[in-house]
């Protein structure tokens, strides 16, 4: 009869052991408590019927940011590091080349074409050439050089996406559902400041010239928030939102803010996130037997006025291996769009204004 305890405390204490060394061994998942809010049906519904693009343009891969330019042409970077533009009557050439991987892309109120580059870090071209303003490392340094827009006064508004995971390693933090993202403030005069931290993978920004507010998403959290860039308070402009956001863009005609969705939400990791240790079991699980499945990766934005109402929704084709659309923006009376893993920039028609159809 002892020796049969003695077995079964032995086994007992092995089984406690090998959860232990799965939970907490090396290789474990760093996963965090986190629990943003569910997506919103009514948000939900509005992407009920997709559109397919008016044109589709080959040859711009990995075009994550779209930007207007002061000469009246559209610019990208690519994943191989070209800053390209287009001119409004169609063709696209090479201007620049990073030598890194070109994120965001922002003018200064003289014109001059600024980038965050997630390897080269905040550069502007002056004159055919480089110079760079903030180089990434280790942190406090830039980690993930994301997204940035300029104010009228020449202040830069950077977003440092992750303080613990690089560009290619997005998947890592979504997992972790780590919150060290940051966003940087650069006066004229060279000063470097924090105006918010501790973000869930705060990703694309964008600001107001009129009002003075500028806009920043956090990714996982699935909301946008309106920042005050002089004293860094937040509050929350859109949550619930039913995909992921990525970049953010502010269409002074209209006075809206365009919000690019690359992926819908996923109830499978959304389940595990506020359940740390069972997120560590599921990443030793899928180490073992692969990712889980990803969420459909439509086309997805979302146009929102100063309240955070929807006004117009596009809604475009899921491509089978491709991420959705991680930049939308109206230019030249369509809404072109492009992504970070997608291999064309394309454009589609203004979708109808919500107030409109319901007035109907």
């Amino acid at each position: 009869m002892m020796a049969w305890i003695i077995r079964l405390v032995a086994v007992l204490f092995g089984l406690f052991g090998l959860a232990i060394l799965l939970l907490f061994g090396p290789g474990s998942l760093d996963a965090r408590y986190f629990n943003p809010v569910p997506p919103d049906p009514e948000l939900e519904a509005l992407f009920a019927s997709p559109v397919e693009p008016v044109l589709t343009e080959e040859g711009l891969y990995g075009a994550e940011d779209l930007e207007p330019g002061p000469d009246g042409r559209l610019y990208t970077g690519l994943a191989d590091g070209r800053i390209m533009a287009r001119s409004a009557e169609g063709g696209w050439e090479e201007v620049a080349h990073t030598g890194g991987r070109p994120l965001g892309l922002a003018f200064s109120p003289d014109g001059v074409l600024h980038v965050a580059d997630a390897l080269a870090g905040l550069i502007r071209l002056d004159d055919g050439e480089w110079t760079v303003i903030d180089e990434p490392g280790a942190f406090p340094a830039l980690v993930f050089t994301d997204d940035l827009t300029i104010l009228e006064d020449g202040t830069i508004i950077l977003t440092d996406a992750s303080g613990r995971y690089g560009y290619g390693e997005y998947m890592e933090s979504f997992w972790e559902g780590e919150r060290t993202a940051r966003i940087l403030a650069y006066t004229p005069d060279g000063t470097r400041r924090v105006l918010a931290d501790d973000l869930a993978f705060a990703n694309g920004v964008a600001h107001d010239p009129q009002s003075g507010d500028v806009f920043i998403n956090e990714t996982w959290a699935a909301q946008v928030h309106v920042l005050d860039p002089v004293t860094g308070n937040l509050r929350i402009l859109i949550d619930g939102l039913p995909g992921y956001p990525d970049n953010i863009h502010w269409d002074e005609e209209e006075q809206l803010l365009w919000i690019a969705m690359p992926s819908l939400r996923s109830e499978l990791m959304e389940f595990f996130h506020p359940r740390p240790l069972l997120k560590r079991l599921m990443r030793r699980f899928a180490d073992v037997f692969g990712e889980p499945e990803l969420p459909a990766r439509p086309v997805m934005g979302l146009a929102v006025n100063r309240l955070g109402e929807p006004v117009r929704v596009l809604y475009g084709p899921t491509r089978e291996g491709e991420l959705g659309a991680t930049t939308v923006v109206p230019w030249q009376g369509q809404i072109w769009t492009g992504g970070l893993d997608r291999p064309t920039v394309d454009a589609f028609p203004v979708p109808p204004r919500l107030d409109e159809t319901s007035a109907e």
